[in-house]
C-alpha cells in the first residue's frame, strides 16, 4: 500500500494512504506531560498498542458504536477514514468530516491529574460526588463516570467548558451528549473486557469526529495502555495502585522531578526540558507491562 507521510508525532506516525483513508503507525517511542517523542524505546509497546487498539474497535462494532476504523494493516499499522483537522477558524453545523478539537476525558477512579488537584486543592472532591474535606486515596471510585473536556490542539491541554467546546466545535449541546453516550458504552464494553483480562479501567481519553453527512464517530484509538490507565484488580482491591499504562512512565518522572522542572520552566516561559532517559531496568518493566495488558485484553501473543 503506497503511503505518504502527513506527519511524524510523538508515539505514532500518520500517512496518507489513498483518496480518504489514512495510516496510523504506531511507535515504540512515547511522549508524557505533552513535550514530545522520548529519547529511549519501549521494545513492544507499538504491537502492544495496536493490539489493544484493534480489540477496542472490534468491541465498538459489537455494541453498534461507530468508529473511523477500516482494516488493520500490519502488527503496528491500522488503516481509518480520513478527517480534515480544522484549526484556523471556529466550525460551524455546516461543515462535515473533521475532528472535534477537544479531548474527551472519562474518570471512573480518583487517579493521575485529579488526584494530584485533589492533593493540591485545585479541585475539591464534594465537586465530583465524593466526601467533603477528606481526599480520597487513588482508587477510589466515583459514584458515577466522570466527563471533562480539554483542548486537542494546543501545545498544552488546558480544560474546557461544554459552552467553549460547542462554539469552537460546530456542535450541539445535544450533539454533545450524544458523543458522551457513546464514550459511556464503550468505556463500559471495554472496561468489562479488561476487567476479564484482570485490569481495571481507571480513566481515559477519546477523540470524537464529525463524519460525512455529520455522522458522529469514534476517532483515534482508545482502550490502549497509551491513552487510557489501567491498573491490576487483584492489587486495587488491596488498596494498592499498580500501573499498566502510560501512568508507570508518568509516575517515573514526578518521582525523579523532571515533571516539576518541567512545570517551573513552563512557569517562567522557558522551553520545555528534554525527556530524561530511563535506565535499562525500567525501559524492560515497562515494556512487560504494556505486553501483558495487550496479550491479555487482545489474546493474541506480542514477540519482540
Amino acid at each position: 500500500m503506497a503511503r505518504e507521510l502527513i506527519r511524524r508525532g510523538s508515539s505514532k506516525n500518520i500517512y496518507k494512504a489513498g483518496k480518504n483513508s489514512i495510516l496510523f503507525e504506531a511507535t515504540n517511542y512515547y511522549s508524557v506531560f505533552d513535550v514530545g517523542r522520548s529519547p529511549d524505546t519501549i521494545p513492544g509497546k507499538a504491537k502492544a498498542i495496536i493490539a489493544c487498539a484493534v480489540k477496542s474497535f472490534q468491541i465498538a462494532d459489537a455494541i453498534g458504536v461507530p468508529t473511523h476504523f477500516i482494516e488493520q494493516v500490519d502488527d503496528v499499522t491500522i488503516r481509518v477514514r480520513e478527517a480534515q483537522i480544522i484549526t484556523n477558524r471556529s466550525l460551524t453545523e455546516k461543515d462535515e468530516n473533521y475532528v472535534v478539537p477537544a479531548e474527551f476525558i472519562y474518570r471512573l477512579f480518583v487517579a493521575g491529574s485529579i488526584y494530584r488537584d485533589f492533593r493540591s486543592g485545585e479541585k475539591k472532591p464534594e465537586h465530583y460526588g465524593l466526601p467533603a474535606g477528606k481526599i480520597p486515596r487513588v482508587g477510589t471510585p466515583f459514584p458515577y463516570p466522570m466527563h471533562m473536556l480539554t483542548t486537542k490542539f494546543e501545545h498544552v491541554d488546558r480544560d474546557i467548558t461544554t459552552q467553549e467546546v460547542c462554539g469552537m466545535a460546530g456542535i450541539t449541546l445535544n450533539d454533545l451528549a450524544e458523543f458522551w453516550s457513546m464514550i459511556d458504552r464503550l468505556t463500559g464494553a471495554t472496561g468489562l473486557k479488561m476487567d476479564e483480562a484482570g485490569y481495571e479501567l481507571l480513566d481515559g481519553k477519546l477523540e470524537c469526529i464529525i463524519g460525512p453527512e455529520r455522522e458522529k464517530m469514534i476517532g483515534d484509538v482508545f482502550c490502549t495502555p497509551d491513552e487510557d490507565r489501567l491498573c491490576l484488580i487483584g492489587k486495587l482491591k488491596d488498596g494498592i495502585v499498580e500501573h499498566y499504562s502510560k501512568e508507570c512512565i508518568r509516575q517515573i518522572f514526578i518521582e525523579n522531578g523532571y515533571k516539576e522542572i518541567l512545570q517551573t520552566a513552563r512557569d517562567k516561559g522557558d522551553l520545555d526540558p528534554p525527556i530524561p532517559h530511563l535506565n535499562e531496568e525500567q525501559i524492560e518493566e515497562i515494556s512487560r507491562r504494556y505486553i501483558a495488558v495487550a496479550e491479555a485484553y487482545s489474546g493474541q501473543k506480542i514477540y519482540i
